[in-house]
């Protein structure tokens, strides 16, 4: 059972299989198989051309006019399980329509994980674009480790497994609630510096 699953306490009836060009781009990096005793770590994905530095820190990202329409939840953990306090998720998307924006920060957005290593965002299920099948939503994570970057797809939304980039690991389990909102869990899994990387003293006393 994934980590995913644990958290909602269910198993998808069937995430299909991996996109033509799931993790195969080059510049992403191929996600190693778990150690002993060790979590599968998240998937990586390309980071797209739309990603935007000076992204302001919210946890709302509805814009005037919105409702809500998923609220996503979740965990960011270490490849031993150990959730990570104060790990930065940098989440961003196309609005309804599939268009990103270039000049603004609509529909950007960070949160910093609690003491319990947790998150929590409220935004829109993002529109579809050509070349694309699926809808999708950005996410960069980094807590005391090399930033990954990866894409989150919502279960119950047309054309996940039509995507060359879906990826079954990056499947957000979701329930509705009576107002129609989804609510979606997922727990990021991330490798936490090591002994043998070129990192201070105060990053390896950081890790979790």
């Amino acid at each position: 059972m994934t980590v995913q699953e644990q958290a909602t306490g269910r198993e998808l009836v069937d995430r299909g299989v991996p996109g033509a060009q799931a993790g195969r781009r080059p510049g992403v990096r191929q996600t190693p198989a778990p150690g002993p005793g060790e979590l599968q770590q998240t998937p990586q994905e390309i980071e797209g051309p739309y990603y935007r530095l000076g992204t302001p820190q919210r946890s709302n990202l509805l814009e005037p006019g919105d409702k809500p329409e998923i609220v996503l939840t979740g965990r960011v953990l270490n490849e031993k399980g150990t959730p990570i306090p104060g790990a930065v998720v940098s989440f961003w998307s196309s609005d309804a329509a599939g268009n990103y924006d270039m000049v603004g920060y609509r529909y950007n957005g960070w949160v910093a994980t609690d003491e319990q290593g947790r998150y929590a965002v409220t935004t829109i299920i993002p529109g579809c674009y050509e070349p694309r099948e699926a809808k999708h939503i950005h996410v960069k994570v980094q807590g005391n480790s090399r930033p990954i970057t990866t894409q989150l797809y919502i279960e119950g939304e047309p054309g996940n497994t039509d995507d060359d980039f879906y990826h079954p690991a990056l499947l957000v389990p979701c329930t509705v609630d009576e107002n129609g909102v989804k609510h979606g869990t997922y727990d990021f899994v991330i490798k936490q510096v090591t002994d043998a990387e070129n990192v201070t003293p105060e990053s390896l006393a950081a890790r979790v």
